[in-house]
């Protein structure tokens, strides 16, 4: 089987789903009930299963959809696509449209009637230490020993403890054609110049500040910035893509399911 025969299937989340529906929908996707809650948590839709044909996963998919809930289906050659790259430097703003342009001198023209999808996001990395927890437990035998002048014992334990630290903001913009942006916009890679006596002392203000610019030029568009949370760890996904490109990927599917 190729690998592009794989279809991945996703949930959109539910803000408060009925127990009959979690315990059915459990029973169909071969979870358990704290799993599937999970899977229908939050903001953000998650990857439960993987099908290596469309047929399996379109008549999972039609069971999920006679309960009222919204699955998606991504096809791996989609969800694994490498991102079409174009990071923006500069921006000018027109009438009714923005012009985006990169550093190897390349432009994009956005018009505001072709703008989908705005999404803000911060990317993440983790950082694993290790640190010593110090247990104080009663001891009866400490005791005996030493008359109870001492109750207790202490027990040093090495531990290790993953921490995320946020290494950059960006926002993605989508025309409805694809699930890959136009353009990507990191806070600390862009020449603010043009925004002029708006500019602010900080890149993190100035992106900010970029943002309700082009949400002002797109107004139709959708925004979505649930992804300045902290990253949502997609389990079942393929290991060898960040969470972060297949948490936009979703995002973006979510939206054309309207």
């Amino acid at each position: 089987m190729e690998k592009a025969d794989v279809i991945y299937l996703a949930l959109v989340p539910l803000a408060s789903p009925e127990a009959g529906v979690v315990t059915r929908a459990a029973a169909i996707i071969g979870k358990d009930l704290p799993e599937t809650r999970l899977l229908l948590a939050g903001k953000v839709p998650r990857i439960f299963a993987r099908y290596d044909s469309k047929q399996a996963a379109e008549a999972v998919a039609q069971r999920l959809t006679a309960l009222g809930l919204r699955p998606i289906l991504c096809p791996d050659s989609e969800l694994c696509r490498p991102p079409d790259d174009f990071l923006v430097h500069s921006v000018e703003f027109g009438p009714g449209y923005v012009l985006f342009h990169d550093r190897k001198g390349q432009k994009r023209e956005v018009k505001s009637p072709d703008a989908f999808l705005l999404i803000k996001g911060r990317q993440e990395s983790y950082i694993t230490a290790e640190k010593t927890e110090t247990k104080v437990k009663f001891s009866p035998g400490k005791a005996l020993l030493t008359g109870g002048l001492s109750l207790f014992s202490t027990e040093n334990k090495q531990v290790t403890e993953e921490s995320a630290v946020v290494e950059y903001f960006f926002a993605r913009l989508y025309t409805p054609k694809s699930s890959q942006p136009v353009v990507e916009i990191v806070h600390n890679q862009v020449d603010y110049s043009f925004l002029k006596g708006e500019m602010a002392l900080s890149s993190l203000a100035n992106f900010n500040i970029l943002i309700t610019r082009l949400k002002q030029a797109f107004p139709g568009a959708i925004f979505d910035d649930n992804l300045m949370r902290a990253t949502i760890k997609q389990a079942y996904a393929p290991e060898d893509i960040a969470d972060t490109e297949v948490n936009c990927r979703l995002l973006y599917l979510q939206y054309r399911l309207k």
